[in-house]
């Protein structure tokens, strides 16, 4: 018997049955045998005809037959999917270049918190847009190695979220603008995310941040630490204007509509500025160049431009889910096909990694980073479009992500089809960075994990209108043509042979599409691409010369018709030439 064997329970007995004592027999036969069982009894609605997918079950053959009975039809279905290397890709994560964001020094890259930590809690949530804590000399952000900046950050996110008994021991700061928060259950990260992000009413929201924004005059620091990029800038001091405390998101286009609105009197006295005027000195500190110094001492004393200025500086912070890292453990099930994988000790954030159905549908993606809060779909699709072969899909190739409020974060991904076009793209800015709507942004090719089997493949076959008819109707070059002038003989025309492929071409996936597919989607994995159409019409011919008899040679199957000892009647093939010649008459 197939089955566990299990001795029996009474081994004096020596006339039990092996069979009985199998788990088939006690989960499976015992009970569709017992006519008594009241189970079986029972009236039951008969099963319908409908095809339906087997539920899934487990790798035994115990589950197997369990799932068939529980089956709420007669007829079940199942498949297995063949995946090839492409269907496998998995995007690594593309974390922060900067905490901070922007250029310049002073930035921070993402500080991920210990294992220990990680293990500690099974919810997590992400805090950016926090307000830095500034240094009382130089007004730039404090040193981050002194662990009372981070108890701070801890302690400020803590009291963010206080009503969700959260403590400062369950913050893991990430950088002076940013931090994780641990909860006992994902159900509790998604309560808290959702009560925060909601409206705070006549309180206010608790993500309401006001960044400290000042002016001050520049004064060169006369030092070795000066950029070479800043002593160009700055090159008249004089007329530079210090903007510290500014939120690192704003980019300079922004900055100036703050502080200078388009159409009013403060754009007439100091003039529009372009972007260009603008250089960040660091993340939070920005040098403005108004032309004069008489400007700047304009600038300085009047309240509106500071007013406007602290009006940017009133920002939200933002909330992202973070989740922890999905890593390789090990193969499983039957020949090892399939990969299992086993939590990490890394946390990743909602825009870290793109949309898994637009990674898999591109043959590249670009992550920017830096956008400007209005920057849309739109905008992208028009700033790569000089990079595309094809017109591009503004939704279906572009993401932008966002918070928990559904605002953008300034970070994005970019879709491209076509292998060489994010080639185009990295080598017209071959530093990484570019200029979209004011901002300058960062750009990132998104890289492939490495793949445990397979080898991706190139590009899906890209062919001309000219080669599409031809592969349609052109089935002689695939035939022998001597195979075709030798039915042409025997009454068969090639035109009659050309409607047949034609039809079989047109009205069969199997001769079309499934054959042009790339390797992990073709039907017959062992044969090239394209070879299966050209196999059916080398047997189509080939069986047909067989099945085709003359006078001379009737075959096989013409004399089958007849008794061993009988003669064989010719006449037939004289009936078969009337019979075309009238059709030849009719045009047929």
């Amino acid at each position: 018997p197939t089955g566990f064997y299990r001795p029996p329970d009474n081994a004096g007995q020596e006339d039990q049955d092996p069979i009985e004592q199998t788990l088939e027999w006690d989960y499976y036969f015992r009970d569709v045998c017992d006519v008594d069982n009241p189970l079986l009894l029972k009236p039951t609605r008969p099963k319908s005809d409908a095809r339906l997918p087997l539920k899934p079950h487990g790798p035994g053959l115990d589950d197997w037959l369990l799932a068939l009975a529980d089956h709420p039809s007669k007829y079940a279905v199942m498949e297995r999917k063949a995946r090839h290397a492409d269907s496998a890709r998995e995007p690594r994560p593309t974390f922060p270049s900067k905490d901070m964001g922007g250029g310049g020094g002073g930035g921070h890259r993402r500080l991920l918190p210990e294992k220990e930590w990680v293990e500690r809690y099974k919810g997590y949530l992400y805090v950016t847009g926090l307000v830095p804590r500034l240094d009382v000399s130089t007004r730039e952000v404090a040193d981050f190695d002194d662990p009372l900046h981070p108890q701070g950050v801890a302690e400020d996110v803590a009291n963010m979220f206080e009503e969700f008994g959260v403590t400062s021991l369950d913050v893991s700061p990430a950088g002076p603008t940013s931090a994780f928060v641990g909860f006992g259950t994902k159900l509790e990260a998604k309560g808290a995310m959702m009560g925060i992000s909601a409206d705070g009413g006549e309180g206010g929201s608790k993500l309401a941040m006001e960044h400290p924004v000042e002016l001050h005059k520049y004064e060169e620091d006369g030092g070795d630490d000066t950029r070479d990029d800043e002593k160009d800038f700055a090159s008249a001091p004089g007329s530079i204007l210090r903007i510290v405390g500014v939120p690192a998101a704003v980019s300079p286009a922004e900055l100036l509509r703050y502080a200078f609105p388009p159409g009013s009197r403060l754009e007439a006295m100091f003039g529009p500025l372009p972007p260009e005027r603008c250089f960040r000195k660091s993340p939070t500190t920005v040098l403005l160049d108004l032309g004069s110094s008489d400007l700047v001492a304009r600038a300085m004393k009047s309240s509106n431009v500071l007013q406007n200025l602290q009006a940017c500086g009133a920002r939200e912070a933002q909330v992202l889910r973070a989740k922890r890292e999905r890593v390789f453990d090990r193969w499983a099930g039957v020949n090892n096909r399939f990969a299992k994988s086993k939590l990490g000790t890394r946390l990743l954030v909602t825009g870290d990694v793109p949309p898994q159905p637009m990674y898999l549908s591109h043959h590249d993606t670009l992550h920017v980073e830096g956008l400007g809060r209005g920057t849309t779909l739109e905008d992208l699709a028009a700033f790569f479009q000089e990079f595309s072969a094809d017109s591009r899909d503004v939704y279906g190739s572009g993401h932008v992500v966002r918070c928990s409020r559904g605002r953008p974060t300034g970070s994005a991904y970019v879709g491209f089809e076509l292998p060489g076009e994010i080639e185009r793209v990295m080598e017209k800015y071959a530093d990484g960075r570019a200029k979209i709507n004011g901002a300058e942004v960062v750009l990132r090719p998104v890289r492939d994990k490495l793949l445990r089997r397979g080898v991706r493949d190139t590009a899906r076959p890209s062919r001309s209108v000219d080669e599409l008819n031809s592969d349609l109707t052109d089935w002689e070059r695939h035939a022998d043509p001597k195979d075709i002038a030798e039915l042409a003989e025997l009454g068969i025309d090639k035109e009659i042979l050309g409607e047949v492929m034609q039809t079989l071409r047109h009205h069969n996936r199997t001769f079309a599409a499934s054959d042009q597919a790339i390797s992990g989607e073709r039907l017959y994995q062992e044969r090239q691409q394209g070879t299966h159409y050209r196999s059916i019409v080398r047997k189509y011919l080939k069986t047909l010369k067989g099945c085709v008899g003359t006078r001379e040679e009737p075959g096989l199957m013409y004399e089958a018709m007849f008794a061993p000892d009988q003669e064989v009647d010719m006449g037939l093939f004289d009936m078969e030439e009337d019979r075309i010649k009238k059709l030849r008459k009719k045009g047929i």
